[in-house]
């Protein structure tokens, strides 16, 4: 019976060191996501396309909620100028949630930016995006993957 006592006293060591590892990873993947994020809102919201574009891996990949998939920072950059020559502006991320495996990390969050309607009035809008970010060879964290939606 000790034998057992001991077993499931080693049982329970490795657990909770496994959920301690588990709630390390999501609160650094926080951390580097609140960097990563604030980074790519200053570089949104100076409306520089190419500098955002190279937030982005050569190879990334975005869909704008549109049904189509963008690949590539010329394709990237491209769209973001489009929404800059439009007057988007002023882009906020709130971070829901965050799952980090090594040098990989998918954020789900919410996201807002403003713009201007036909009366030339300030509008709000936002909905939900999803990135995955992945740390390159050069050690700094870039976008692999970011797709969003609208909400109303």
């Amino acid at each position: 019976m000790k034998k057992l006592y001991n077993i499931l006293a080693v049982i329970g060591f490795i657990a909770m060191g496994s959920t301690g590892s588990a709630m390390a990873d999501e609160a650094d993947a926080t951390e580097v996501l609140n960097a990563v994020n604030a980074s790519w809102n200053d570089t949104f919201n100076s409306g520089d396309s190419e500098a955002l574009a190279a937030l982005y891996a050569e190879d990334a990949t975005l869909s704008p909620g549109n049904g189509t998939v963008l690949q590539g920072r010329d394709a990237i950059a491209s769209l973001f100028k489009g929404f800059f020559d439009n007057g988007v502006h002023n882009h906020t991320i709130e971070t829901v949630k965050a799952y980090r495996q090594q040098d990989q990390i998918v954020q789900i969050g919410n996201w807002q930016a403003q713009g201007t309607n036909e009366q030339q009035e300030t509008v709000t809008f936002g909905g939900v995006l999803m990135t995955v970010i992945e740390k390159n060879t050069a050690g700094q964290w870039v976008t692999q993957s970011h797709i969003w939606n609208m909400g109303q």
